[in-house]
C-alpha cells in the first residue's frame, strides 16, 4: 500500500469549533486562547460556514488598530463583529481524501489546516499536527537536514514586542525562534504568544512573553522521531540544530511537504477519494 494513502478521517480531530458571524472580535481571540486552536470557522445565522478567521488575522488587524490609534499596546483588536472583517469562503475536503492529498491542500494555499466536511456539515479539522502521526507511523526516515526551512527567522531576547509582532507579519510567518547574544535558541514567539500579549506594552522585550517551550533536534534525526517529539509536544515546529548552531526549522508547511512529496497517486485512490 502507498504511503500516506490513508483517508484524512483516520487522523482528524473530530470536534470543529464555530462561531456566530456576530461575534466580536474580542470573544473569537479568547476563544482561540481557551481552546488552543488557530482557526475558526464562523457561521451563518442557518449554522452555514461562511468563513473563517484565524491568529494570523486578528494578529493583523489588532496591529493595524493599534498603529491607528497609537495606544502604546502591543494589540489592540476592534470591538466589531466578525462579519465585519470576515474572510469569505472556507477550504474544505472529503472524509475520504487521503493524506498525501490534504497535505497537497496545504501546500497550495499555505494553511496549517483544512475542515473535513460531509454533504455540508464540518464534522473534522485536519492539521498539520494531526499529519505527524502519518509520518510516525511510515517510519519516514530522511534526515531533517533535508527537509527544514533554512536559515530561521529569529529575534534578539530583548528585542521590543511590536519589533517581534510586525517581523511576524511582514516575513509572513507564524513564530519566530528567541536567540540569545551567542545565537543560541531560549525560546519561541509565535503568533500565540503575540495574541496572549495583547495588552502589553509594545516595548517591553520579548523575553518577557516567550514560550521557553522548544523541540530542539539534531540535523541527522530521522524525520520520523522528529515527528514523533512534535507530536507529543504538540508544538507547530522542530527547531534544527548541529552542535551549538541553529541550522533551520522544520515547520507545519515542511511536514506537509515531505507528505505531499512522496509519490503520484494512482487513479484508483483519486476516484476513491471523492
Amino acid at each position: 500500500m502507498m504511503r500516506f494513502a490513508t483517508p484524512v478521517s483516520r487522523y482528524m480531530t473530530c470536534e470543529v469549533i464555530t462561531a456566530p458571524e456576530s461575534t466580536p472580535l474580542p470573544e473569537v481571540h479568547r476563544a482561540l486562547g481557551e481552546r488552543a486552536i488557530s482557526c475558526v470557522p464562523i457561521v451563518d445565522a442557518a449554522s452555514r460556514a461562511v468563513g473563517v478567521l484565524s491568529r494570523t488575522d486578528l494578529l493583523r488587524l489588532g496591529r493595524f488598530e493599534t498603529k491607528t490609534n497609537s495606544r502604546g499596546m502591543l494589540l489592540t483588536l476592534p470591538d466589531v463583529p466578525a462579519r465585519a472583517v470576515l474572510r469569505p469562503g472556507i477550504i474544505t475536503v472529503g472524509r475520504a481524501t487521503l493524506v498525501v492529498q490534504a497535505a497537497s491542500v496545504l501546500l497550495k494555499h499555505r494553511i496549517h489546516r483544512v475542515f473535513v466536511r460531509e454533504d455540508e456539515a464540518l464534522i473534522g479539522v485536519f492539521s498539520t499536527k494531526d499529519l505527524l502521526l502519518s509520518l510516525v507511523e511510515a517510519r519516514e526516515s530522511t534526515p531533517i537536514a533535508g527537509l527544514m526551512s533554512a536559515p530561521a527567522y529569529t529575534i534578539p531576547l530583548d528585542a521590543p514586542l511590536a519589533l517581534a509582532a510586525d517581523r511576524l507579519t511582514t516575513a509572513q510567518v507564524s513564530g519566530l525562534v528567541v536567540v540569545d547574544p551567542g545565537g543560541w535558541p531560549v525560546g519561541m514567539f509565535t503568533q500565540t504568544e503575540a495574541l496572549l500579549a495583547h495588552g502589553v506594552l509594545s516595548d517591553s522585550p520579548v523575553e518577557d512573553v516567550m514560550s521557553p517551550a522548544m523541540v530542539c533536534l539534531d540535523v541527522r534525526t530521522p524525520l520520523h522521531r522528529a515527528a514523533a517529539a512534535a507530536h507529543a509536544a504538540q508544538a507547530r515546529r522542530v527547531l534544527v540544530v548541529q552542535g551549538r548552531r541553529l541550522r533551520g526549522v522544520l515547520t507545519g508547511l515542511d511536514f506537509a511537504r515531505a507528505v505531499a512529496g512522496t509519490g503520484v497517486i494512482s487513479m484508483a485512490a483519486r476516484s476513491r477519494a471523492g
